[in-house]
């Protein structure tokens, strides 16, 4: 049996209910299949030494988690901005591109912003424990975050800064559903908070080629200085949302 077959057969079989314990995969698969997955993160172990399959297991918590935070249609999102007092605009790094398979946050940057201006600022790198994938687009290697604080500290700080208010982001789905909210799940915090996304918004709003970040930025003339880089994209995810609101009061 090929490798990827292999693979495949011991994700469906981490897919059970009841898990599977190392003892019962290595019985019918090799160590080395079961390890490759591990390291690359399409299974994970418990704390009592349970496999489980990350993929399905982050997709079980993030439709979990939507009953906490559910998603919210375009009209209820400016509805909510524009009646909140104040709101928190949040853009993060990570190791890789997918909750789902064991990617991790390195980088949250994050702005509290009261009549359109930033009232508070929050800024933490994080040592991720596992090697960082894409470093060639944000720049954050492991060594430079080696002695920082690992994430649980981080989110509840994150979370005391955070409050009771709405998050907006630029892709609400990767930065908090994907990533900060299954976070928080994991730490012990409920995750309540009501959630904007600036690309939905933009869709609707602003008349740019494409919805990425930099492409409105270049469209409406709005500064991007280092993108990906978490704190410049929460400044410029701001400023694209101030610019939606008020096209948005104009309608």
């Amino acid at each position: 049996m090929d490798i990827e077959r292999l693979h495949i057969r011991i994700m469906i079989t981490c897919s059970i209910v009841g898990f599977a314990k190392r003892e019962a995969l290595a019985a019918s698969y090799p160590a080395e299949a079961i390890d490759e997955l591990e390291q690359h993160g399409y299974i994970a172990r418990t704390r009592y030494g349970h496999y489980y399959n990350t993929k399905l297991a982050a997709q079980y918590l993030r439709k979990f988690i939507t009953t906490y935070s559910p998603r919210l249609k375009v009209a209820e999102m400016v509805e909510l901005l524009e009646h909140a007092p104040e709101y928190v605009v949040v853009d993060i790094e990570t190791t890789g591109g997918s909750a789902a398979r064991g990617d991790k946050i390195v980088e949250i940057a994050a702005l509290k912003i009261r009549n359109g201006e930033t009232v508070d600022l929050f800024h933490r790198f994080v040592n991720p424990e596992k090697p960082i994938k894409n470093s060639h687009i944000h720049g954050i290697t492991n060594e430079r975050v080696k002695d920082e604080q690992t994430i649980s500290p981080v989110i509840h700080a994150f979370k005391d800064f955070l409050g009771d208010l709405p998050i907006v982001s630029h892709h609400i789905g990767f930065d908090w559903y994907s990533f900060l909210a299954l976070e928080f799940f994991r730490n012990g915090i409920r995750p309540t908070n009501p959630a904007a996304c600036t690309v939905l918004l933009a869709r609707k709003y602003l008349d740019s080629p494409r919805n990425n970040l930099n492409v409105i930025a270049e469209t409406y003339n709005i500064p991007l200085l280092n993108h990906h880089t978490a704190d410049a994209d929460a400044i410029c995810a701001n400023e694209i949302l101030q610019l939606i609101l008020k096209k948005a009061t104009a309608q």
